[in-house]
């Protein structure tokens, strides 16, 4: 069985070069590319792939977001994070928005290729380079006993919180996921609440502090 696959990374060149590295696999088929989340979207009708890998940076969002919005369109595609992000904390955080795996940009095609096939099948898979910092259940090691920073937030909250640390304007936000510029306000206010800032520099600060952005 063939396995139809979507690429979504904003860099032309490393797309071309994982089209051509999938290119010979008579298993797997790259039935879509996209360089914003958004375009993704679309291709979730259109192609009806059954893995999405995708880049943890996006011009119009955050990747985690992305995957949470992926599996609420298409419930039956798997998502495989590739990315070049090595902060264990992105790791739980996709995992915990949905994504079957997590591998980094540095592997070897080979490797690449291994976990692209081990989600594909409906297994699990988190690239060696987290091998002794990731738990059984996801969480980073060091987490173990502490809460995730960005617990108190709703799934909504979440995204938006993830698109403001990207950088995005209300109308920005508002656009990518497709709401109006006053409830993108109204979350903003909850989540600054809950998190106990005041302004988009002190929550910039503080993910920065819990490692979700850098610094």
């Amino acid at each position: 069985m063939t396995t139809k696959l979507i690429l979504v990374d904003d860099h032309h060149v490393f797309r071309a070069g994982l089209r051509a590295i999938l290119a010979p696999e008579a298993d797997i088929s790259v039935v879509g590319e996209a360089s914003e989340a958004r375009q993704a979207y679309a291709l979730l009708d259109s192609a009806q792939p059954d893995l999405v890998v995708l880049d943890l940076t996006l011009p119009d969002g955050d990747g985690v977001a992305a995957t949470r919005e992926i599996i609420r369109r298409e419930p039956r595609a798997r998502v495989l994070i590739l990315t070049m992000q090595t902060n264990e904390l992105f790791v739980s955080r996709a995992l915990a928005a949905g994504a079957s795996g997590f591998a980094i940009k540095s592997q070897g095609p080979e490797e690449i290729l291994q976990a692209i096939r081990a989600v594909a099948s409906g297994e699990k898979y988190l690239s060696p380079t987290f091998a002794d910092r990731i738990a059984n259940n996801g969480r980073p090691v060091r987490e173990q006993g502490s809460a995730d920073p960005l617990e108190p937030l709703s799934r909504r909250e979440r995204e938006v919180c993830d698109l403001v640390l990207r950088g995005l304007s209300n109308q920005g936000i508002a656009d990518a996921l497709c709401i109006s510029i006053k409830t993108v306000e109204t979350h903003r206010a909850r989540i600054n609440q809950k998190l106990g800032v005041h302004s988009t520099g002190q929550l910039i600060r503080l993910a920065a502090l819990q490692g979700l952005i850098s610094s």
